[in-house]
């Protein structure tokens, strides 16, 4: 690594494992259209890696991020997009939940891409008119038995599903084109669990900002991000006894400039590090950041990447 191109600030130095490139021959035309997230296996002993593709299906990459293979999936789900993927147990088995954007729903599959089920539009009166409420999910979050859901392209409300029954128990939010209300939201296009448990950490994309909430809306806080980044969402990670969290922005604050990543404080939210894939790293299409991910392997730090419009997959690493 001596010599290699770093970027970012002391201790959150990164540098770009062209290596770890490594998609199918298959997969490579569909990249292109890359529009989502990952889901990492955190299960003692596995460690995989899932994504979305459209056009080929459910990418799985090996732990190590050395090797990746196309999961099939049903032929009606192959050329959906996939906005975010997520793990979570349902019924004592891991299960894949998959919010489709573009299809108003989200789709729960096991590891091996067969279908358990499909989550529709949420059965609530909010929903009633889908010319004025329409429902276009970005992301979830599994809760137990319950699964959390942001509307991020639609109405922008968070609704709650019980898996077992497939039935509807909660909703909060709303959309506001006012960046200094708590509670409602420009597009809540990506979201997390903070690292207490007990709270929503929820990207508001147009308005530079994270919300945390609790998982029925209430005790909203707002932690603010550059103005002009707007933050596509936020994964949080343990490292060295402390928490930290990774976001990718859709665009730098100074217009034209590539988008970069943050690094900030799991707890205070502020911005520790500022890497810049495209313009310290080399990588051409990094110019929009969609989704970063953390994913720790044989004790090395990573962000696996996701560019956006065109969609472009690649891994970076903490620099020694």
């Amino acid at each position: 690594m001596a010599g290699q191109a770093r970027s970012g600030q002391e201790p959150f130095e990164f540098i770009y494992r062209e290596d770890l490139r490594s998609l199918p021959d298959a997969a490579l035309a569909h990249e292109v259209k890359l529009h989502g997230g990952f889901a990492v296996d955190k299960r003692p002993g596995y460690g995989q890696v899932y994504y979305g593709m459209p056009g080929a299906g459910v990418m799985r990459i090996s732990a190590d991020m050395t090797t990746q293979e196309i999961i099939e999936v049903s032929a009606d789900l192959v050329d959906v997009n996939f906005h975010s993927a997520k793990i979570g147990e349902f019924d004592g088995e891991p299960r894949l939940f998959l919010p489709a954007n573009g299809d108003e729903m989200v789709a729960v599959l096991t590891l091996d891409g067969e279908t358990e089920f499909i989550l529709p539009t949420p059965e609530f009166e909010q929903y009633a008119d889908s010319s004025e409420a329409p429902y276009r999910p970005t992301d979830t979050v599994p809760d137990g038995d319950s699964l959390l859901i942001a509307d991020g392209y639609g109405a922008n409300y968070i609704t709650t599903a019980h898996l077992a029954s497939r039935g509807w128990t909660s909703i909060f939010g709303g959309k506001s084109d006012d960046p200094t209300q708590l509670g409602k939201y420009g597009t809540a296009h990506g979201m997390n669990r903070t690292p207490g448990g007990g709270h929503l950490a929820i990207a508001d994309r147009p308005h530079s900002r994270i919300e945390v909430v609790t998982f029925d809306g209430q005790g909203s806080k707002s932690y603010g991000l550059p103005d002009g980044s707007r933050p596509c969402g936020i994964d949080f990670v343990e490292w060295d006894g402390h928490w930290y969290a990774a976001i990718g922005s859709l665009d730098d604050p100074q217009a034209g400039r590539p988008a970069p990543i943050y690094i900030l404080d799991g707890e205070s939210y502020e911005v520790l590090s500022t890497i810049r894939p495209k313009e310290d790293l080399g990588i051409e299409l990094a110019d929009h950041m969609h989704n970063v991910t953390w994913n720790v392997h044989d004790g090395r730090l990573h962000l696996v990447c996701q560019a956006w419009n065109p969609g472009y997959y690649f891994v970076l690493e903490l620099s020694s």
